[in-house]
C-alpha cells in the first residue's frame, strides 16, 4: 500500500507538471495580435513629405521670378562694371544657387584693385556687390595700353583711359604687358615730383634717362633720373629754363639726373 500511495503521488505531479507547461505555452486571450498592416503605408507619410519638399525646391530653383535679372554694384571708382559682371556670372540664374563667397573670392583674384568684395542676394531676384578698392597713383602707359598702379609700383589692374590721374608712359616699351609689379621705376620719385608739379599730367620714362619731362613750347626733354631731391630738382628746372629762354638759345636737353652737377646741351 505505502509504495501505490507514492507512485499515485508520483504520477500527480508529472501529470501538474505537463499540465503548467502546456497552460504556460498557450497565449493569453488578451495578448497584443501582431500587425498585418503592410509596411508601405507605415512609411507612406514620410515619403509623401519627401517628394513633396524636392518639388517645392524643384519650384524655387526653376521658377523664373527667382532668377537673377538686377545686379547693383557699390564701389567701383576704378574697376570696370563690365568686369565685375563678368567675374560675378550671376544672371539669369537661381538666386538660390549663388554662392557669395565663391564670388568674392573670385573678384578679389582676378583683379588687383579690389582690395574686399562683399556679395548678398536679395529675394526674388536681386544680387549686390560691394567692392572696396586699393589706391591708384597714376597709369602706366605702354603700346597704347593702360594700366593702374599704385604708390609702390603695384599693378593693380588694366584701364581703358587714365581720366584725369597722372600717366607715365612707357616710350620704349621697358614693361609692355606688366601683370604684378614694374621693378627699376622709381615710383616714389614719380609721386613726389608730381606733388611739386601738380600741372604735369604726363611723364615719359626709359630705363637710361629714368623720368623724363618736357617743358616750353619747344617741348625741351628734362632728364630727371631714378633718386634724387624731387623739390631740388624742380628747383634746378626753372632755373635753368629761365636762363636759357633768356639766352634764346635752342635747347637739345637739360640733364638732372645729377642734381649737384646739373648740365644742358644746345644745339
Amino acid at each position: 500500500m505505502p509504495a501505490s500511495r507514492v507512485s499515485s503521488k508520483q504520477e500527480g505531479r508529472r501529470s501538474e507538471t505537463r499540465l503548467g507547461a502546456i497552460e504556460s505555452a498557450a497565449q493569453p486571450e488578451d495578448a497584443p495580435v501582431a500587425s498585418t498592416v503592410p509596411m508601405f503605408w507605415i512609411k507612406a507619410p514620410a515619403f509623401v513629405l519627401l517628394v513633396g519638399s524636392v518639388l517645392v525646391l524643384m519650384s524655387l530653383f526653376t521658377n523664373v521670378r527667382f532668377r537673377v535679372t538686377d545686379v547693383t554694384i557699390e564701389g567701383d571708382r576704378l574697376v570696370r562694371r563690365e568686369d565685375v559682371l563678368g567675374t560675378a556670372d550671376v544672371e539669369g540664374d537661381s538666386i538660390f544657387q549663388i554662392r557669395t563667397r565663391e564670388i568674392e573670392r573670385r573678384l578679389m583674384e582676378r583683379s588687383g584693385l579690389i582690395e574686399a568684395a562683399t556679395v548678398r542676394c536679395r529675394l526674388p531676384n536681386e544680387v549686390s556687390v560691394a567692392l572696396v578698392e586699393r589706391e591708384a597713383a597714376l597709369v602706366w602707359e605702354s603700346g597704347g595700353q593702360h594700366w593702374w598702379i599704385d604708390v609702390d609700383g603695384r599693378v593693380l589692374g588694366p584701364t581703358d583711359a587714365p581720366g584725369t590721374m597722372p600717366v607715365l608712359h612707357d616710350i620704349h616699351g621697358f614693361a609692355s604687358d606688366p601683370s604684378e609689379h614694374i621693378p627699376g621705376v622709381p615710383w616714389g620719385l614719380a609721386r613726389d615730383l608730381w606733388a611739386e608739379l601738380p600741372a604735369i599730367q604726363s611723364f615719359d620714362y626709359t630705363s637710361e634717362q629714368g623720368l623724363v619731362l618736357y617743358v616750353t613750347a619747344n617741348e625741351w626733354p628734362i632728364y630727371l633720373g631714378h633718386q634724387g631731391d624731387a623739390r631740388l630738382k624742380v628747383a634746378l628746372l626753372w632755373a635753368l629754363v629761365e636762363k636759357l629762354t633768356a639766352m634764346e638759345v635752342s635747347v637739345e636737353y637739360i640733364d638732372l639726373r645729377n642734381e649737384a652737377r646739373p648740365t644742358y646741351r644746345v644745339r
